[in-house]
């Protein structure tokens, strides 16, 4: 019998493991840039690295998900639209899809998500997620932002959910059709 693991465990292995299956897509999907050269050698590396990325997901799959509890703590939970925050156990779902999510894009989506529709700087994200004092210049949010966004649409998110307000800072917009978000 298989030793049991507890939810945050399972979240936290599932976690890991689809993480991982993105780092060998982007892989993969760089070697087959770099294979429309027809460099043989580089084929043969595109394929391991995509049979290296089924894996990873099979291996995901295994992994028991649980799916948001909507009758819990208002202050735990947030629903916003299809998106579902579970603070407690640090898990968010696009429509019970869960989303992979590293801790600072998981930290990074609370905030927009405490104040949906509404620009969060990026001085007051650098602050609360990456507990920045003062006035910093990164491009750190401006990347976390980007993965955020590519994590939702890669769930089913539909349209722009992080919003670049150039300048100022990001909106988190569920629910939008893609025209209104811009």
């Amino acid at each position: 019998m298989a030793p049991r693991i507890d939810e945050a465990e399972a979240d936290r292995l599932y976690a890991q493991a689809m993480a991982a299956a993105r780092r060998a897509a982007r892989v993969a999907q760089g070697l087959e840039r770099a294979a429309a050269g027809c460099h043989p050698g580089w084929q043969v590396a595109t394929s391991a690295a995509r049979r290296a990325e089924a894996s990873l997901r099979t291996a995901a799959g295994a992994i028991p998900e649980v799916p948001p509890d909507g009758s819990a703590d208002p202050r735990r939970v947030m629903i916003i639209g299809a998106l579902s925050i579970d603070r407690a156990r640090r898990a968010a779902f696009w429509s019970e899809a869960p989303l992979v999510l590293t801790r600072l894009e998981f930290d990074l989506l609370v905030a927009l998500a405490e104040h949906p529709g509404d620009v969060v700087t990026k001085q007051d994200l650098l602050r609360r997620v990456w507990g920045y004092v003062g006035r910093a210049r990164t491009r750190t949010v401006d990347s976390h932002a980007s993965r955020l966004r590519r994590a939702l649409h890669d769930a089913g998110a539909p349209g722009v959910t992080v919003v670049n307000v150039w300048g100022i800072g990001y909106r988190l917009c569920i629910g939008e059709p893609e025209g209104a978000a811009a």
